[in-house]
């Protein structure tokens, strides 16, 4: 075997591998490598499709009553981002491996997914994700350059995203930026937990979500930090992902904010976290 032989082979078990921790962490949005077969479509041959899309946007709405055209928008948005972060993050996150996230080049296989949710089985809409290309670019999740070619491809991923949902629904372009970016800094505090390494890994996300004149970045969504004491009066801390994005949720019928919506007001929110952190505690 020859050294560029040994090279490529060590480079595709590399690749595997990561691919196979994120089907671990998020087997819901399972990625893999090869050419779209039955039951694929491209991101970009989706979003190019407005019945595919009107189909998506009445599935929102279906969800609950009083779901508006602009809340579906933003819905929509909301799983999307979900499905993207997570088949992305924790490539990049865990092995600084960044993936060509052209439309063309990432094939997706939708459908629907129930989960218990209060009581009840919530329905989304999830898809499996294929890269179409073995290209992956090597870098470092504290490598500033390959901060940026993460926040590169997914930015331009999600443009035609942004433009078809704008012009479908009327949901403004920020708004829906906003939820993008919400849905890639959650997964990034997601993976962090799981693989202890929260505090680098928020740095460059922030670094990422924050970058001037990005689309992407908006001054409300942040992390920050509660704390409460435990049954031993112990300090307990928990990070929280800010969103800078609102779904519209509460706009539904029986609709409400979401925990960390960017409606609420901070103190009022942060009251209402530390009463679920103490409720997790068995404090009260």
């Amino acid at each position: 075997m020859t050294s560029e032989s040994k090279t490529l082979r060590t480079e595709k078990a590399f690749v595997q591998r990561a691919l196979d921790t994120q089907i671990a962490y998020a087997p819901h949005v399972c990625t893999s490598i090869g050419t779209p077969g039955e039951g694929w479509t491209t991101a970009e041959a989706f979003f190019s499709d407005e019945k595919v899309i009107d189909e998506f946007l009445a599935f929102e709405q279906s969800l609950n009553d009083g779901t508006d055209l602009r809340t579906a928008g933003a819905l929509l948005m909301t799983d999307y981002g979900y499905i993207l972060a997570a088949a992305t993050v924790p490539l990049f996150a865990g092995f600084g491996l960044v993936a060509d996230l052209a439309p063309s080049s990432v094939a997706l296989s939708f459908y629907t997914f129930e989960e218990p949710h209060k009581r009840h089985f919530h329905r989304s809409k999830r898809a499996h994700v294929r890269f179409l290309t073995e290209t992956f670019w090597h870098g470092h999740l504290s490598d500033a350059a390959d901060n940026e070619r993460f926040r590169y491809e997914t930015e331009r991923h999600f443009r035609p995203v942004v433009e078809v949902l704008h012009a479908r629904t009327t949901l403004s372009k920020a708004a829906l930026w906003r939820l993008a970016a919400d849905a890639i800094a959650g997964q990034f505090l997601e993976f962090g937990r799981q693989s202890r390494e929260v505090e680098a890994i928020k740095t460059a996300a922030m670094h990422i979500l924050k970058m001037p004149g990005s689309p992407l970045n908006n001054r409300q969504l942040h992390y920050f930090d509660l704390t409460v004491l435990d049954k031993q009066d112990e300090a307990f801390s928990y990070t929280f992902r800010q969103r800078g994005g609102c779904c519209r949720y509460y706009l539904v019928k029986d609709g409400e904010l979401c925990p960390t919506c960017v409606l609420k007001a901070p103190i009022a929110r942060d009251e209402e976290l530390r009463l679920a952190m103490r409720r997790h505690l068995g404090v009260i």
